[in-house]
């Protein structure tokens, strides 16, 4: 499935605004500083060419936080930081320069876990509530190392040819110099439940 209509890929860009800004409006509340929004990016593609892209971006090295969601509609979402933008996020919420290396390890899952788990809750939350629609979320997963060992489910599992739906948008903190990226991945049949609900939700194809 990539024959998506221009309104429902417009549709699904604004949907994907409107949970960020719920997202970005929990994240600010935390880190007490305003938190900007990139332009949202929706795209069908094959699956080892999303993959690429999210690693292009994210880089070799990165912490994440993966939670996936079933109902209406179904994927895996993740929170995504660069080593360096983590270590500099778990600063500013726990508001020390320095830490022990060991507990700064300890401190930066626990504090990772907790912003994903606030985060992705407040983008999905939003997006099931546009459709009045109840999607049932997974406990937050910290994750670090391989790639597509992180980015891989039974959802989603590994073939690159597979196509899926890709959601993509980047948020920095306005202050410092700390950005992050979420990603909503959704394979074509999940994708295609999300596009009839938009084609019911609003009777345009």
């Amino acid at each position: 499935m990539n024959d998506i209509s221009d309104f429902q890929k417009d549709a699904i860009a604004e949907m994907l605004n409107i949970g960020m800004g719920a997202a970005a409006a929990s994240l600010s509340e935390m880190v007490n500083q305003e938190v900007l929004l990139s332009v949202p990016y929706v795209e069908f593609m094959n699956q080892g060419t999303a993959f690429e892209q999210i690693k292009n971006t994210v880089g070799e090295n990165f912490k994440a936080v993966k939670e996936e969601f079933d109902g209406a509609f179904g994927g895996d979402a993740f929170l995504f930081f660069s080593d360096s933008h983590s270590k500099e996020l778990v600063k500013i919420l726990i508001d020390k320069d320095s830490l022990p290396e060991d507990l700064y390890e300890e401190m930066e899952k626990e504090v990772l876990t907790e912003i994903g788990n606030i985060v992705l809750n407040a983008c999905l939350g939003s997006l099931a509530d546009i459709f009045g629609k109840e999607l049932e979320l997974k406990i937050p997963e910290f994750m670090q190392g391989d790639f597509e060992t992180v980015v891989s489910s039974d959802k989603i599992p590994v073939n690159a040819n597979d196509v899926v739906l890709l959601l993509n948008m980047q948020f920095s903190l306005k202050e410092k110099d700390v950005s992050g990226f979420i990603s909503l991945l959704m394979a074509v049949d999940s994708a295609k439940a999300l596009t009839n609900e938009i084609t019911e939700a609003f009777g345009v194809g």
